[in-house]
């Protein structure tokens, strides 16, 4: 997005921020340091009394809506923010979730918690696979949000049509082995689609640990309909925690997973989680859904990707999971 949008955006924000504080004048947010910020939406910090709070300003009142159907869709499992005020259709007031990125747990702590750490982020994210989602939750989503593709049918087939088309028509990305991936894709779709439907947090790297205990997801506003693979491949993203081959936080985050679900994870399960990823990769490489392989098109603000590093990532998953593509 352009950053004369970015700069009108983040004035806008504040404004509605500091309208809410004058009829709330028990939130202040003088002398509160305020985090970064990234391309779409505005979150500012505040106070109430003695606590932290998030004030979300969002872009598209679509999102959200998503991401207030996740917060409530989770409620009670204690791993997202609690709601304090939505009466608005693009600002949202939450708790604040404190601690620190998975990977600057390892930096900070040291390998032992961080390890601990990564177990735990692997039974938060199993649990999130056990909340289950009733017929009318999923006709509501799907009916409601991402109008192009609401259901997971059409969301998965439109990623691998527009994988295909890239693969034909695109250099970076033809080839034996990415053809490999879009077939695999494929024959694993049905297993995928098979699996009980349930809500899934697609940016699921939005979360913090501290000291090894997990402390709770944030920014919602992109999940999706889908299953417990689409959930593991959108974790097996985390190339940043789970380096070295897999040899440290894999293992770990796989325990945590299986202690969350109650079972554990055969071949077929990685390979529906391993085929979801790819699939999730595809995504970006198809610029979020807009790029069909055709010099022009694909959303002006999504960057090409690199089909080095996309490879070199998608390797080391494979290999770190130990999913043969046969």
């Amino acid at each position: 997005m352009a950053d004369d949008w970015a700069t009108q955006f983040t004035e806008e924000t504040l404004a509605k921020v500091d309208a809410f504080i004058a009829a709330h004048p028990e939130y202040t947010r003088r002398g509160v340091e305020q985090p970064g910020q990234g391309a779409t939406n505005r979150v500012i910090f505040a106070r109430r009394g003695g606590e932290l709070v998030v004030l979300k300003v969002f872009c598209e009142v679509e999102r959200k809506e998503r991401e207030c159907f996740g917060l409530r869709h989770w409620r009670d499992t204690g791993l997202v923010p609690e709601v304090i005020w939505e009466d608005s259709a693009t600002l949202l007031v939450m708790t604040y979730v404190p601690g620190v990125y998975l990977s600057r747990s390892r930096e900070d702590d040291g390998e032992a918690i961080w390890r601990a750490g990564c177990r735990e982020t692997g039974r938060a994210i199993g649990a999130l696979t056990q909340v289950p989602l009733d017929a009318a939750d999923r006709e509501a989503f799907e009916s409601q949000f991402y109008r192009d593709t609401p259901t997971l049918v059409a969301y998965l087939g439109r990623i691998l049509s527009l994988g295909r088309s890239i693969n034909d028509r695109d250099p970076d990305f033809r080839g034996d082995y990415w053809r490999a991936s879009l077939d695999f894709i494929e024959a694993e779709l049905p297993r995928i689609l098979a699996q009980p439907a349930v809500l899934y947090h697609q940016d699921v790297g939005n979360l913090h640990v501290q000291h090894g205990s997990f402390m709770g997801f944030f920014d919602l506003e992109m999940c999706r309909v889908g299953c417990a693979a689409m959930q593991l491949g959108s974790a097996l993203g985390f190339d940043e925690h789970f380096d070295d081959g897999g040899a440290a936080g894999w293992p770990p985050f796989r325990e945590g997973w299986e202690t969350a679900t109650e079972r554990p994870l055969g071949t077929a399960d990685l390979r529906a989680a391993w085929a979801a990823r790819l699939l999730l990769e595809w995504r970006v490489i198809s610029r979020y859904l807009s790029y069909d392989g055709i010099s022009g098109t694909g959303y002006p603000w999504a960057s090409p990707a690199d089909p080095v590093r996309c490879r070199t990532s998608l390797e080391a998953i494979e290999n770190m999971i130990g999913v043969e593509r046969r």
